[in-house]
């Protein structure tokens, strides 16, 4: 079984084809991460939407807070909307990552590709098309992956898209991180009854190592 970036317990994983549920809250046009030094996106699905979440508990909204703590004049927009593809990723770069004229933005799109059957070759051509479109327009990317558990067989459909990311990312030279929810996702205690989402303290503990390992890649505006 893959244990997807936006997975839980395998228990609690919908069956193969049933998005992550939608969310009504679209990432916002306009915000004050507008006039911060540094501007960073998350364009990404439920995790980066903060599912079952109060806005300020959203995983984007927490790094910011850990980059303010640390005085970092950076601020973060979050781009996720609940149910989205790589295709709905694609679909709204202009919008939800262009528009914000970011100095950095980090794609973790996919989880839901595999739930619903979207062939691999598939997932890894929109994603390739969204490092395209962002290398156009001169806007560093970060890619999160998703995260193998147990075995692989390889030639497997959960290998196919294990892949897709370590090989984007060295294909366009883009740092790559393995997992949103990391160590997490094996821990109940740290999810949503669903066993899919973080709660509010699961987004606290996955939100330090994320912040950290992207701030060397913050840049500040000239």
């Amino acid at each position: 079984m893959l244990l997807l970036a936006a997975c839980g317990s395998p228990a609690a994983q919908p069956p193969s084809g049933a998005p992550f549920p939608a969310s009504e809250v679209a990432p916002p046009a306009e915000s004050e991460a507008a006039r911060a030094e540094t501007v960073v996106v998350f364009l990404g699905d439920s995790l980066t939407a903060g599912y079952g979440l109060d806005a300020g508990d959203a995983l984007p909204a927490q790094i910011e807070a850990i980059w303010k703590a640390q005085g970092l004049d950076v601020g973060v927009v979050n781009a996720g909307v609940s149910g989205d593809t790589t295709a709905n990723g694609l679909a709204r770069f202009d919008w939800s990552v262009t528009a914000a004229e970011p100095d950095l933005v980090v794609i973790a799109l996919g989880a839901n590709d595999f739930l619903m059957g979207v062939p691999a070759d598939a997932a890894r051509a929109n994603l390739a098309a969204i490092l395209e479109r962002a290398r156009a327009a001169g806007i560093p990317a970060v890619l999160v992956g998703l995260a193998p558990r147990g075995d692989i067989q390889p030639g497997s459909r959960e290998a196919d898209y294990a892949a897709i990311y370590p090989d984007l990312a060295a294909h366009y030279g883009v740092p790559y991180y393995p997992s949103l929810l990391g160590d997490i996702a094996l821990d109940p205690s740290l999810l949503q009854p669903d066993g899919l989402h973080p709660t509010k303290e699961g987004v606290v503990r996955i939100a330090e190592p994320l912040a950290g390992f992207l701030e060397p890649l913050l840049e500040t505006r000239e």
